[in-house]
Protein backbone atom coordinates (compact mmCIF):
# COMPACT_ATOMS: atom_id res chain seq x y z
CA UNK A 1 0.00 0.00 0.00
CA UNK A 2 1.62 3.70 -0.81
CA UNK A 3 1.60 5.93 1.45
CA UNK A 4 -1.16 8.09 0.25
CA UNK A 5 -3.63 4.80 0.12
CA UNK A 6 -6.20 4.66 3.70
CA UNK A 7 -6.96 1.53 5.27
CA UNK A 8 -11.13 1.16 5.88
CA UNK A 9 -9.68 1.32 9.57
CA UNK A 10 -7.96 4.77 8.95
CA UNK A 11 -10.76 6.29 6.98
CA UNK A 12 -12.94 5.77 10.08
CA UNK A 13 -10.74 6.82 12.42
CA UNK A 14 -10.02 9.81 10.52
CA UNK A 15 -13.55 10.54 10.13
CA UNK A 16 -13.77 9.89 5.96
CA UNK A 17 -16.32 8.22 4.36
CA UNK A 18 -15.52 5.30 2.51
CA UNK A 19 -16.09 5.79 -1.61
CA UNK A 20 -19.12 2.65 -1.34
CA UNK A 21 -20.50 5.41 1.42
CA UNK A 22 -20.05 8.47 -0.40
CA UNK A 23 -21.59 6.31 -3.18
CA UNK A 24 -24.63 5.64 -1.46
CA UNK A 25 -25.53 9.20 0.26
CA UNK A 26 -25.24 10.34 -3.36
CA UNK A 27 -27.57 7.46 -4.69
CA UNK A 28 -30.07 9.18 -1.85
CA UNK A 29 -29.21 12.94 -2.53
CA UNK A 30 -29.38 13.11 -6.41
CA UNK A 31 -32.31 13.61 -8.43
CA UNK A 32 -33.28 10.75 -11.30
CA UNK A 33 -30.84 11.85 -13.98
CA UNK A 34 -28.70 13.96 -11.96
CA UNK A 35 -25.25 14.32 -13.61
CA UNK A 36 -22.07 14.31 -11.51
CA UNK A 37 -18.85 14.45 -13.57
CA UNK A 38 -16.30 12.72 -12.32
CA UNK A 39 -13.18 12.42 -14.94
CA UNK A 40 -12.39 15.06 -18.35
CA UNK A 41 -9.91 13.35 -20.47
CA UNK A 42 -9.76 16.04 -24.13
CA UNK A 43 -13.10 15.47 -25.44
CA UNK A 44 -14.41 12.58 -23.43
CA UNK A 45 -16.56 13.31 -20.36
CA UNK A 46 -17.19 10.46 -17.24
CA UNK A 47 -19.59 10.99 -15.22
CA UNK A 48 -21.77 9.74 -12.48
CA UNK A 49 -25.91 9.44 -13.26
CA UNK A 50 -28.57 8.61 -11.07
CA UNK A 51 -31.16 5.98 -13.22
CA UNK A 52 -34.85 6.49 -11.80
CA UNK A 53 -36.51 3.39 -11.36
CA UNK A 54 -38.18 1.35 -14.24
CA UNK A 55 -40.76 -1.08 -14.50
CA UNK A 56 -39.50 -3.93 -16.81
CA UNK A 57 -41.59 -7.78 -17.37
CA UNK A 58 -39.64 -9.14 -15.12
CA UNK A 59 -40.35 -6.51 -12.48
CA UNK A 60 -39.02 -3.52 -11.34
CA UNK A 61 -35.12 -2.25 -11.44
CA UNK A 62 -34.28 0.40 -8.21
CA UNK A 63 -33.16 3.50 -8.95
CA UNK A 64 -29.22 2.74 -9.44
CA UNK A 65 -25.64 5.15 -10.00
CA UNK A 66 -24.15 4.39 -13.49
CA UNK A 67 -21.31 5.61 -15.02
CA UNK A 68 -21.42 7.48 -18.13
CA UNK A 69 -19.39 7.83 -20.81
CA UNK A 70 -19.88 10.83 -23.87
CA UNK A 71 -17.99 13.17 -25.90
CA UNK A 72 -18.17 16.91 -24.34
CA UNK A 73 -20.30 18.32 -27.24
CA UNK A 74 -22.94 15.27 -26.96
CA UNK A 75 -25.80 14.04 -24.99
CA UNK A 76 -25.47 10.78 -25.35
CA UNK A 77 -23.29 8.39 -24.43
CA UNK A 78 -23.02 4.77 -23.05
CA UNK A 79 -23.89 3.44 -19.57
CA UNK A 80 -21.94 1.15 -17.77
CA UNK A 81 -23.41 -0.70 -14.73
CA UNK A 82 -21.34 -3.08 -13.88
CA UNK A 83 -17.14 -4.41 -13.99
CA UNK A 84 -17.71 -6.57 -17.03
CA UNK A 85 -19.06 -4.33 -19.19
CA UNK A 86 -15.76 -1.52 -18.41
CA UNK A 87 -13.46 -4.23 -19.27
CA UNK A 88 -15.33 -4.88 -21.99
CA UNK A 89 -15.20 -1.12 -23.66
CA UNK A 90 -11.63 -1.43 -22.54
CA UNK A 91 -11.08 -4.43 -24.31
CA UNK A 92 -12.63 -3.31 -27.94
CA UNK A 93 -11.21 0.42 -27.93
CA UNK A 94 -8.18 -0.98 -27.47
CA UNK A 95 -7.94 -3.70 -30.46
CA UNK A 96 -5.03 -1.95 -32.89
CA UNK A 97 -7.61 -2.50 -36.04
CA UNK A 98 -10.00 -0.08 -34.28
CA UNK A 99 -7.35 2.48 -33.76
CA UNK A 100 -6.09 1.91 -37.44
CA UNK A 101 -10.06 2.75 -38.71
CA UNK A 102 -10.54 5.66 -36.38
CA UNK A 103 -6.56 7.11 -37.29
CA UNK A 104 -8.02 6.86 -40.88
CA UNK A 105 -11.56 7.95 -40.59
CA UNK A 106 -9.46 11.13 -39.27
CA UNK A 107 -7.43 11.20 -42.24
CA UNK A 108 -10.14 11.24 -44.26
CA UNK A 109 -11.91 14.19 -42.50
CA UNK A 110 -8.84 16.51 -42.70
CA UNK A 111 -8.28 15.94 -46.55
CA UNK A 112 -12.29 16.87 -46.71
CA UNK A 113 -11.59 19.97 -45.60
CA UNK A 114 -8.73 20.89 -47.61
CA UNK A 115 -11.11 20.55 -50.74
CA UNK A 116 -11.40 23.67 -52.37
CA UNK A 117 -14.67 25.01 -53.37
CA UNK A 118 -15.17 25.54 -56.80
CA UNK A 119 -17.45 28.22 -58.18
CA UNK A 120 -19.21 28.33 -61.50
CA UNK A 121 -20.48 31.19 -63.19
CA UNK A 122 -23.69 30.81 -64.78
Amino acid sequence: MSSGEKTGEEEVKSGEKSLYDKLVELLDTMSPWEKKPLVKAGRIIVELVKLPERKTRSGVEPERLVIHIRREDAFRGIFIKDPEELDDLKTAITVERIKDIVETIAEISRSMKKKEIQEYEL
